[in-house]
């Protein structure tokens, strides 16, 4: 079945709020900067750790302190953000920014052989009960984002290690646009088959650069339809989730407009 699953985020600060953003989903998606939110139905948690790098002892005690406080998760979702160590957040050609290369560059190969490892042990913390995916990035015309947008390379990531796909259709748009390939042509070669859950908004395009960046908008129509397609074509997702945050009574309307999909 369907669940709406909708992030905890700055609006939940407000009571009357996040009661609104609660009553209009089936649970919730924690997210790092929430961690310590005792909200009811968290479900899902989308954490900024990328295990297309080398993790560190710190960081898996962090997944560990995820699996402890959150009893009711069912999917851990994961980025994979940068191919280097260091990025450099750079605001010059885009609103949102963009990473430039900064630290060491890791190689493809590098990047599926750490994935290897750390998928190894995220298993081991959380057990065969909770699920775990990975989730596409924007792509942007910098060495930052080398290897790690390819649909290739996240189909590979997803297939050895045998995870789940968080499909980000906003994402997928920028790196189609930005890239100079057709949105249907990338989306075909991602992994599809195994995706979980989407993420919904709608990304924008800077007027003098002619870069696409996400822009976290609400979802429009073109969105919706898409949402639709996929949840026909692929009935083994589980989530979807609205992410914007800008005004709580679009939002509402956002979520309700996906909920009659459902």
């Amino acid at each position: 079945m369907l669940k709406i699953a909708t992030p905890i985020s700055h609006l939940f600060k407000e009571h009357s709020l996040s009661r609104q953003i609660i009553d209009v989903s089936d649970c919730l998606e924690c997210r790092d900067r929430t961690i310590d939110d005792k909200s009811l139905n968290q479900e899902l948690f989308h954490c900024e750790l990328e295990p297309i790098h080398k993790l560190t002892e710190e960081d898996f005690g962090f997944l560990e302190n995820i699996k402890n406080q959150k009893k009711n998760l069912k999917l851990i979702t994961f980025h994979m953000a940068t191919s280097c160590t260091q990025p450099i957040l750079e605001y010059s050609k885009i609103k949102s920014g963009m990473f430039e290369a900064g630290g060491y560059s890791y190689r493809r190969d590098e990047m599926l052989k750490n994935a290897k490892d750390n998928f190894q042990m995220i298993k081991e913390i959380f057990g065969a009960e909770i699920k775990i995916a990975v989730e596409n990035n924007n792509y942007y015309p910098t060495e930052a984002y080398k290897y790690i947008t390819d649909a290739e390379f996240i189909s590979e990531v997803v297939s050895q290690n045998n995870i789940h796909f968080l499909f980000d259709i906003a994402h997928a748009q920028v790196t189609a646009h930005n890239k100079g390939i057709s949105f249907d042509e990338y989306k075909s070669k991602l992994p599809l088959n195994k995706v979980i859950q989407l993420h919904i908004c709608s990304p924008d395009i800077d007027t003098t650069s002619n870069i696409a960046y996400d822009a976290h908008n609400h979802p429009d129509e073109f969105k919706l339809q898409e949402v639709s397609r996929l949840i026909k074509q692929y009935p083994h997702i589980k989530y979807l989730t609205v992410e914007y945050y800008r005004d709580i009574e679009k939002l509402i309307v956002s979520i309700n407009k996906v909920k009659e999909m459902t």
